[in-house]
């Protein structure tokens, strides 16, 4: 039997999908979110894991994009405080770009942010220390400021707010047929590890990334014009002490970022290579050296693939018709609504980036408004997301005061994941002779693995591994096998 009509069926649990749903669910809507694969299980784990307003886009004079991006930096660095923090940016003069220009940019940029509570952009002295890493040396270097974010587990506590307003999200259910019915709205067919299931609803809004053009197709419309654009990462071993990214300028324009991923490791990214299908999507050797190059380039350090500890690659599904090269392609984002038959309405979204997709997903909600019949207005800029909370240091501070003989500096690495949720997932799963639990390594313990499974969506190992805690970075193989293999073994109801 078909499920209740629904308002809007979601289809793809992305970071664009997740808030979506979210600002759909807060304004009254009756939501489900389906994906064929994991919550951010594609390109929204798959970053730079930057909330920033795209210095390098002022080039391509986007200006609006840059206003807007900025705009969004300062309202998430507020509602999802526990997932960010601000990271300082050097910019050494190395002569791809002349220093005049590289001045007016960053003095843009910071005009373009308006009040902001990140410092200013600002040119460092020559002897600053940081600058003794470069070889060969430069005559000096800007700095400015963006966020670092974990990519992520944003998209999982959007989801999980639209859980608490009354959203069903369903992972790893892919949507498998779409037919109009006639009395109105769409009647989609789900696929899932239960069986099949049929959703009938109102509105569907098709953000499924690199499968957009799939998606279309089953309800016979051709695929939207979509370029793929890959962008590849690593880690590697630390190239240096210190809390400071970089931003490099390469000689073919494009610009590469070098960012403290923990004490062990700097996250060098990203590239951009053109992809036919979302198949051919793969860290590929010419990657590799391209980004390996780049260090060298600044460093003096010849490094090798053997030394990188992890790669990892997102596809950047950018609007397809703009005739640029993948460097210069638009960030922006286009939303297609079709609402010419009332009873049933389609909308499609393109393109985006991270940074924007709270904005995005408030005018996306906005155009149904009329075909969906409500008025409210979004309020997402408003309600901080599960996790963030006032006093945050005070909070942490009363959580390590009572957390007993538990490591502090896993109950810091808890807090950095789950925020004021950590109290709950101490309470539930790792109070009195519990602790902590079976130690997996890297970081990981069976208290927060079953509050993932619990809580958070989690439905295999790679779920708890590489997005919902990024562990596995640190684990050997033989711990990742293990860890599967323990896995495997349980039954999480």
């Amino acid at each position: 039997m078909a499920s209740p009509p629904h308002d809007l069926l979601v289809v793809g649990a992305g970071i664009n999908g997740a808030g979506i749903a979210r600002d759909a669910a807060l304004r009254g809507l009756s939501v489900v979110v389906c994906d064929r694969g994991d919550i951010a299980g594609a390109t929204s784990s798959a970053s730079t894991k930057l909330i920033h307003g795209g210095i390098r886009y002022l080039e391509q004079a986007a200006f609006g994009l840059v206003r807007e991006s900025l705009r969004e930096r300062e309202i998430l660095g507020r509602i999802a405080a526990h997932l960010v923090r601000p990271q300082r940016f050097v910019l050494p003069h190395t002569g791809e770009r002349p220093v005049w220009m590289l001045a007016l940019g960053l003095g843009l940029y910071d005009l373009l942010a308006g009040r902001s509570s990140l410092p200013p952009s600002h040119r460092l002295p020559t002897d600053f220390p940081l600058l003794r890493e470069l070889d060969p040396p430069v005559s000096g270097a800007h700095a400015y400021f963006d966020l670092w974010v974990d990519d992520a587990r944003l998209t999982l506590t959007n989801l999980m707010d639209a859980r608490t307003l009354g959203a069903e999200v369903l992972p790893r259910h892919a949507l498998v047929t779409v037919s109009a019915d006639p009395a109105g709205g769409w009647r989609c067919e789900l696929s899932g590890h239960g069986g099949r299931r049929e959703i009938h609803t109102r509105c569907v809004v098709n953000v499924a990334g690199p499968w957009v053009g799939e998606v279309e197709k089953l309800r016979g419309e051709q695929p939207p014009p979509l370029r793929l654009v890959q962008g590849t990462h690593i880690l590697l071993p630390r190239l240096h002490a210190g809390d400071d990214a970089w931003l490099l300028q390469q000689p073919d324009r494009r610009v590469v970022f070098v960012i403290p991923w923990d004490a062990h490791s700097h996250l060098v990214g990203t590239t951009e290579t053109e992809l036919d299908s979302p198949a051919a999507s793969g860290a590929t050797d010419a990657e590799f050296a391209y980004l390996l190059s780049a260090v060298q380039r600044a460093f003096g350090r010849r490094l090798h693939a053997e030394d990188i500890q992890w790669a990892f690659s997102g596809m950047r599904p950018l609007i397809g018709d703009d005739g640029r090269t993948a460097r210069t392609a638009s960030r922006e984002y286009r939303l297609s609504l079709d609402a010419t038959d009332l009873r049933r309405v389609w909308l499609t979204v393109q393109g985006g980036k991270l940074t924007t997709y709270r904005r995005l997903a408030e005018i996306a909600v906005d155009l149904l408004k009329g075909p969906l019949g409500m008025a409210t207005r979004s309020t997402t800029a408003e309600r901080v997301l599960p996790g963030s909370g006032p006093a945050p240091a005070a909070a942490l501070s009363i959580l390590h005061r009572t957390a007993g003989t538990l490591p502090a500096e896993w109950i810091d690495a808890l807090w950095l994941r789950h925020g004021t949720l950590t109290a709950q997932l101490i309470g539930d799963h790792a109070s009195g002779a519990r602790g902590a639990g079976r130690d997996f390594g890297g970081g990981l313990f069976e208290s927060e693995v079953r509050w993932c499974a619990e809580h958070e969506w989690a439905a295999e190992a790679d779920d708890v591994m590489w997005r919902r805690t990024k562990c596995g970075v640190r684990m050997s193989p033989d711990q990742r096998a293990a860890f599967s293999s323990w896995w495997s073994a349980q039954d999480f109801g």
